[in-house]
């Protein structure tokens, strides 16, 4: 294995352990091409795995992997949620999709009327022109987990590109010209952020696998240009909120470090028997040097699910050392409210600013209440002030790895004071009672209703 990794990431025209031609992949997915120490059963393991059919396989099933993978502490601290595909889709497509679709329209229209006057080439060069911006748009996700919502926003640009090229095929525009120019949507075009740094090597994965999947769908058995990956570094390991120089440990008058309990270890109580926190499991304080707001690369569109975690548990979850310097470095958050707002400030500044087009997150649905609605009441009432384009205030959700039911938010901003559209969830059902892995699965129905943004802030307040 160590030899055929090592020829798949340089590129050989002949494979010794194959002993047949082997493309070009690089990617930095086989740099490394060090194998594992395995023992007969894992290897008969490996075996059966490598007898399925993997071509079809759903990269979004790596994110339900990565969860279950982290112990429960890792996974609160974290903040790990996998998000269901049909989750995913409905913020995706109202932050995203509808957007592009809507210039798309305009543009079709354009070219259509163009056409009809007798001028094609002006209609052709409408719709290249359209083709170019898909193929420049960007997508952040700064809390991008294994990668589930970058997956599902390319493969729905990879549709939307599809409809491009076939108006071009019958403008009379051939792909061989597009060829040429080289252009296509592709992963390279998906940014993220993520803490973890398994994760964050899994969502370069979930993305390639994605785009392969959809290249030999469209092309059958025409191979994608070589190398088959790209390490474009779009995927950076690192904090989405909080930026650092250095971090030191605090110490008492007497030079000792100064400790905390490790906010994991647990002990039975004497008297009641009950688990209680072990004070003498003890990590030092630290002490973030130099903390500021993390900068977000430049991009489009910014859309995601941010952790999880309340003020209350920020401290347990963190340390004091990264919930003061967050504090000093965000003042403009207020100390109650959860650290998703973090996200939510953020992404609302750029918008406002003229750096983003449109933002959409999920939170918990305690977004509607005081604590977090003034970070959201501070956007809108700005001079240069921030809509809601779209918005469910409370939608079900079931955590994949102990199937514990929580209630979400979606919210969708936008620039300006333009209209906005709120759902409203109007009948749950519980299915999958017989699955062994979780609970119960949600299903409900969706009541659209056409509102101003007034109205909309008017139902965040209730």
């Amino acid at each position: 294995l160590a030899g055929l990794w090592a020829d798949m990431n340089a590129g050989s025209a002949f494979s010794p352990v194959l002993r047949a031609p082997i493309p070009h992949f690089n990617g930095g997915l086989f740099a490394d091409p060090s194998a594992l120490p395995l023992t007969r059963e894992q290897i008969d393991l490996l075996i059966d795995a490598a007898r399925a059919d993997w071509k079809e396989v759903e990269p979004a099933i790596f994110g339900t992997l990565l969860e279950r993978a982290l112990d429960p502490i890792e996974r609160h601290k974290l903040g790990a949620h996998y998000t269901p595909r049909a989750y995913v889709e409905r913020l995706v497509l109202p932050t995203v999709i509808e957007p592009l679709r809507a210039d798309w329209a305009n543009v079709q229209a354009s070219a259509f009327q163009l056409d009809q006057d007798g001028k094609r080439d002006q209609a052709i060069d409408a719709v290249r022109a359209y083709h170019r911006q898909l193929c420049t748009v960007r997508v952040l996700d700064p809390a991008c987990g294994s990668g589930n919502f970058l997956y599902v926003t390319l493969e729905h640009l990879k549709r939307l590109e599809g409809e491009v090229l076939a108006a071009l095929g019958d403008l009379g525009f051939t792909q061989q010209g597009l060829e040429l120019e080289g252009g296509t949507v592709s992963p390279e075009q998906m940014l993220g952020l993520e803490t973890n740094p398994r994760a964050a090597r899994i969502a370069e994965t979930v993305l390639w696998i994605g785009y392969l999947q959809w290249h030999f769908r469209t092309f059958a058995k025409t191979p994608p240009r070589e190398p088959l990956l790209k390490d474009a570094h779009n995927i950076a390991n690192r904090d989405a909120v909080l930026a650092w120089d250095a971090i030191e440990y605090a110490r008492d008058d007497q030079g000792r470090p100064i400790t905390r309990w490790d906010g994991r270890t647990l002990k039975s109580h004497p008297v009641t028997g009950e688990p209680v926190p072990d004070e003498q499991a003890r990590v030092p304080v630290e002490l973030y040097q130099n903390p500021r707001p993390a900068d977000w690369p430049q991009a489009d569109f910014v859309v995601g699910n941010p952790p999880f975690i309340g003020a209350s548990t920020m401290r347990r979850a963190f340390g004091d050392g990264y919930v003061e310097a967050l504090r000093r470095a965000i003042p403009a958050v207020p100390e109650s409210a959860d650290y998703v707002m973090h996200w939510w400030h953020k992404a609302a500044e750029r918008v406002r600013a003229g750096q983003l087009q449109r933002f959409g997150l999920i939170t918990t649905n305690s977004l509607r209440q005081t604590f977090n609605r003034r970070v959201i009441a501070q956007q809108m009432a700005q001079k240069a002030p921030l809509s809601l384009a779209f918005a469910i205030p409370d939608h079900p959700w079931v955590d994949t790895a102990d199937g514990a039911a929580v209630r979400i938010a979606m919210t969708v901003g936008q620039p300006g004071s333009g209209p906005g559209e709120l759902r409203t969830v109007v009948a749950e059902r519980l299915a999958h009672r017989g699955c062994p892995w979780r609970r119960a699965q949600p299903h409900w129905q969706l009541m659209r209703a056409s509102w101003l943004g007034q109205a909309l802030r008017a139902a965040f307040a209730l």
